[in-house]
């Protein structure tokens, strides 16, 4: 999309509003380059302040779901957004019976049951786990990570962006939950009703 169509579909039609908006963009960009040219500055100077920015880049466990919800919603507020089939909030999990599983929810679905996503977050693992089979690990926007076992079939890719409520996979009559923060297990009743 142009900053022509942009300012046309928004119904702006001013000259002066459309030169304030390439002046913000050229600022805002201005002012990321700046930073970042400080940064690489006095991390050449200082030593210590070397081993902090390595400490805090290479030593903490970043969320990149919510860094990427950030991003879409400052920089990417120009393009046109997909549309995208969900559900109701009241419906994202629909089971017939809850119980534990070594501290993680076992729930009984229907036979070719479509998993939807429980809140927006990034896809960090799809694959094969000797304790649920067929899996999807998703680092949610919130900072939880949730472990959806059991799923059959999904055409979803590592590293997608997946917004709340949308179908991820299919579970075939088993669906396990794991929801970790930090690497601790939380418990499972506090976000399965």
């Amino acid at each position: 999309m142009t900053l022509e169509e942009y300012m046309k579909n928004k119904g702006i039609k001013n000259e002066e509003k459309k030169h304030s908006y390439k002046e913000s963009i050229i600022k805002r960009t201005l002012l990321t380059a700046s930073l970042v040219l400080v940064v690489l500055i006095i991390n050449n100077i200082s030593t210590k302040f070397k081993t902090e920015v390595n400490k805090y880049l290479f030593e903490t466990n970043y969320n990149f779901a919510k860094i990427n919800n950030l991003y879409k919603k400052y920089m990417l507020s120009l393009t046109p957004k997909e549309k995208t089939q969900t559900v109701s909030s009241n419906n994202l999990l629909e089971y017939t019976k809850k119980e534990d599983f070594n501290g993680v929810a076992k729930l009984t679905v229907d036979e070719n049951y479509n998993v939807k996503m429980l809140e927006s977050g990034l896809v960090v693992f799809i694959g094969d786990t000797t304790e649920f089979g067929k899996t999807i690990i998703v680092q949610q926007s919130n900072g939880i990570d949730v472990t959806y076992g059991g799923v059959t079939s999904t055409d979803i890719k590592i590293y997608d962006y997946i917004e709340k409520g949308k179908i991820i996979g299919v579970a075939n009559k088993v669906l396990y939950l794991k929801f970790e923060k930090e690497k601790e297990v939380l418990d499972y009743n506090t976000y399965i009703k």
